[in-house]
């Protein structure tokens, strides 16, 4: 198999038979379509779950893009869970690229026509937002694209982060109906399959899984105290390393990294900057400490690093802003994490292998960051 490279030029033949194929996780979540100079996206040939076919190069004219979709991607996801991607033109294999960014709509290549040679450019560029994102790029307005699910209803607004852990918060929504979305949260990949979440994200759930792979996820332990949930399930992803044996301190700089509104920010990752803004919670509460970085309704469950990119706490409530200025007080990004110790203990108390990942050191932010698109997830909870 030869490895193709972003930019690089393949010539083809116009009768060349193209078969796409995606070997990773939630290939059936994504579609191909063919985009034309003549501004209408065709679907390709669906083969199978994870292959693709165009019957020959020269099928949809002299000038298209091939681009590759997530089709339900208001439930978020992006199309790099599929790959490995692979290229099969005239018998000959090709891997593709993966996108460096995390995408939900992906241009895998152009194919044109320069000096009466066809060629295929490779790409693996595209739109985090998704097909609309390249619709509205490319000026196509309200056309239709191949296979695009219709937008699931929405019953209920997602439940405020921290709903049932802060007593401050105003009153939860009531319970989905049965089977249907109740909401969404975010989640901390802690160990082999295992993620972190917070108990307030599953309560009143009968089922969860992976925005991005929809890979079922089964609840090992809660523990509603310190409102944190372990649960477990085929996740690809590393494991973020755990801070245990320095304390958090007044005035450190951190990071939160969730899945906030995913119904107006999309469903990709979210991290924001702040500061450990208080060494307790509310009322006092040792468990949990005070930070500043902004967080949103679906940040529960996430991730509060420092600045090496090591947990050290689980996003878990926010101060409801309202009833602090019904009392004719403004409060803005008071926030609640819970202990990172507390997860390492939790673990300890499912019975699963405690984490080994050792600590990270440095604080280039760039790294820092992209190391968190594989460690934190979003959770879809069902009723």
């Amino acid at each position: 198999m030869s490895h193709a490279l972003p930019g690089q030029r393949l010539s083809i033949s116009d009768d060349a038979e193209i078969v796409i194929r995606f070997g990773g996780q939630g290939s059936d979540r994504i579609a191909l379509a063919a985009i034309s100079d003549a501004r209408r996206p065709i679907g390709l040939e669906r083969l199978s779950t994870s292959d693709w076919r165009l019957s020959s190069a020269s099928q949809h004219g002299s000038l298209y893009e091939l681009l590759a979709y997530i089709t339900d991607d208001r439930m978020g996801g992006f199309v790099n869970a599929s790959y490995p991607c692979s290229f099969t033109i005239g018998g000959i294999q090709y891997a593709f690229p993966e996108p460096t960014d995390q995408l939900a709509a992906v241009i895998l290549g152009e194919i044109y026509i320069k000096n009466g040679q066809r060629r295929l450019k490779v790409s693996n560029e595209g739109f985090t937002f998704g097909i609309e994102a390249f619709a509205r790029n490319r000026n196509l307005g309200n056309v239709e694209f191949p296979f695009r699910a219709s937008p699931a209803p929405s019953s209920l607004p997602v439940p405020p982060t921290g709903a049932r852990r802060n007593p401050w918060d105003q009153p939860n929504p009531p319970p989905a109906p049965s089977g249907q979305p109740l909401a969404s949260g975010s989640g901390v990949l802690v160990g082999d399959n295992l993620i972190i979440t917070n108990a307030h994200v599953i309560e009143d759930g009968q089922s969860f899984h992976l925005a991005r792979t929809r890979e079922a996820l089964i609840p090992l332990a809660v523990d509603p105290m310190h409102d944190l949930a372990l649960l477990q399930g085929n996740v690809t992803g590393t494991p973020l390393p755990i801070r245990l044996n320095s304390p958090v301190w007044l005035g450190e700089s951190v990071m939160a990294a969730g899945y906030p509104l995913r119904e107006v920010l999309g469903g990709d990752l979210k991290v924001t900057t702040g500061n450990i803004s208080g060494l307790t919670g509310g009322l006092g509460d040792v468990s949990r400490f005070q930070f500043s970085a902004p967080i949103g309704s679906g940040s529960s469950g996430g991730a509060i690093i420092d600045e090496s990119g090591n947990l050290i706490g689980i996003t878990s409530a926010s101060l409801a802003h309202q009833n602090f200025r019904d009392r004719g007080s403004i409060s803005e990004n008071v926030n609640f994490g819970v202990r990172a110790s507390l997860v390492f203990e939790l673990i300890a108390a499912a019975g699963m292998p405690l984490p080994q990942t050792a600590i990270q050191a440095g604080s280039d932010r760039r790294e820092v960051t992209n190391r968190l698109r594989n460690s934190v997830v979003s959770i879809m909870v069902n009723g």
